[in-house]
């Protein structure tokens, strides 16, 4: 699991801008895995917070880059994860 460097990355960003605002996205998640619980237990002794969206392991998004994105396919269910991504993310920097 990279997520303790992951955090290690963001506390040495913070470090040099301490006005660095940071969370981390659970992204290429698979269906019923057991290492998305383990990585949400683990979340609750870590300083960065873990975001509430979850973004799946869709083929859809793995795809985007070659088609015309995410938004502008036909998988809605990518399209809301986005979305609801893009909004969680506006909502921290706003406040």
């Amino acid at each position: 699991m990279a997520i303790r460097s992951t955090i290690a990355l963001i506390k040495e960003a913070i470090g040099k801008s301490p006005a660095t605002r940071a969370g981390i996205v659970l992204k290429m998640v698979k269906p019923r895995s057991g290492i998305t619980n383990d990585v949400r237990n683990l979340s609750g002794t870590m300083e960065v917070p873990l975001l509430n969206t979850v973004v799946r392991d869709r083929v859809s998004i793995a795809r985007s880059s070659m088609t015309a994105g995410v938004l502008n396919g036909s998988d809605q269910k990518a399209k809301d994860e986005m979305t609801s991504l893009a909004e969680e993310i506006v909502n921290a920097i706003s406040t």
